[in-house]
């Protein structure tokens, strides 16, 4: 398989991820948890051109967190599934829980892992990283 899709908890919108991801990872920053209401959001990225909306496109808006961070979601559902940012300017970045299938990985890291929830015991051997950095956190 060289190709997934995904959608939104409405289904009006859809989408294809052409493969290969880039990454997969656990984000525990306050932004991510706050925006999906959860302990951490599992993401993985490509660049813009392997990914395509398939149905439902007119549905999706966008919510600026800071001028150059774009926050993708649903109008009719609410359901937040996408990211994007001028640093990365070719990247999509995608919520792995919006997927019907299997990603091309499995999730490899936790990235600002600092600001990871108390109330969630995190018992897996996954390197743990400040902010999204390479330093490992202990």
């Amino acid at each position: 398989m060289n190709s997934v899709t995904g959608q939104c908890h409405c289904k009006k919108i859809q989408f294809e991820i052409t493969f290969p991801t880039e990454f997969c990872s656990h984000c525990h920053c306050e932004s991510c948890r706050t925006s999906h209401g959860s302990a951490f959001v599992t993401w993985g990225g490509v660049s813009k051109n392997q990914f395509r909306f398939l149905s439902g496109e007119e549905y999706l808006k966008k919510y600026h967190s800071r001028p150059e961070v774009r926050w993708g979601f649903c109008s009719q559902c609410g359901t937040s599934f996408l990211y994007d940012c001028d640093s990365a300017p070719d990247k999509v970045y995608f919520t792995v829980a919006n997927i019907r299938g299997s990603l091309d990985r499995q999730p490899d890291s936790h990235v600002s892992f600092e600001e990871h929830v108390h109330w969630f015991p995190f018992k897996d051997e996954l390197p743990r990283f400040r902010k999204k950095t390479d330093e490992r956190i202990l």
